[in-house]
């Protein structure tokens, strides 16, 4: 065998151990582990770092910002019109969450995950425009949007089954399924009145008492983009390692 060709078996040989050589960054926790939701919750704590940029090496991608599709309100309440188009959406500090709880179920039947998260504030911005009636005020115009969440609580559950791929065993998640608990909220709309500093402030104000409103309409868009991203994470690391390797 000349060296050319014993240099291409050599990377033949190589390149599949890299390929599935796991990253000091993800803590692998073994079945028989005696506090297996302690282990599998201190490995997603270890990866938050590189979760906020993403890993590229693995195709994941980073939690900040996190866009959202434009959403669109036309909802008439008591006293209210509100109608807005809010675009080019992004969401800042999804990777400061902190689990509260965590029980996984691993049977022959199914992989169930089940879990309580926090996120202490999430920054949202983009771009409104605005044709309302709250209360007294007419409002419109357009530009820059500015929202605030406190103590963002979602409990979820994800459900993952074995998939079979070129004789290996990997694990995939369904799209996450969760309900959403917001502490506060908190809006800002700039370019209001911009002649008229005092109205504009406000107007914010009177944005702010009904917030609500607002933000029930935004609420399943920012839930809807959470969850599929998480699942696209947790699916981009589970089916890059075998089953085996990630719970031996």
């Amino acid at each position: 065998m000349d060296d050319l060709n014993k240099f291409v078996l050599a990377v033949l040989l190589v390149v599949p151990v890299a390929h599935c050589a796991i990253p000091s960054y993800i803590k692998v926790c073994p079945r028989s582990h005696q506090n297996l939701s302690a282990c599998i919750t201190n490995s997603i704590e270890a990866l938050k770092p590189y979760l906020a940029k993403g890993i590229p090496k693995l195709d994941v991608p980073g939690l900040e910002p996190l866009d959202l599709e434009t959403i669109v309100i036309d909802s008439l309440g008591s006293g209210t019109r509100l109608a807005t188009n809010i675009s080019n959406l992004e969401v800042y500090g999804a990777s400061d969450f902190t689990i509260l709880k965590l029980t996984p179920t691993m049977t022959k039947k199914g992989y169930n995950f089940r879990f309580q998260v926090n996120v202490p504030r999430l920054r949202v911005s983009g771009m409104y425009e605005l044709d309302s009636r709250i209360l007294f005020l007419d409002l419109k115009g357009q530009g820059p949007f500015h929202a605030n969440i406190s103590d963002y609580h979602f409990e979820c559950i994800m459900k993952g089954h074995q998939v079979r791929r070129e004789e290996r065993n990997y694990l995939e998640f369904e799209d996450m399924k969760c309900t959403l608990v917001v502490g506060g909220v908190s809006v800002r709309l700039e370019n209001l009145f911009e002649s008229n500093p005092t109205l504009a402030k406000a107007t914010n104000d009177v944005i702010n008492d009904n917030v609500q409103v607002l933000f029930d309409e935004i609420k399943p868009g920012l839930l809807k983009a959470l969850t599929r991203r998480f699942t696209e994470i947790a699916n981009k690391i589970t089916l890059a390692f075998t089953y085996e390797e990630l719970f031996p």
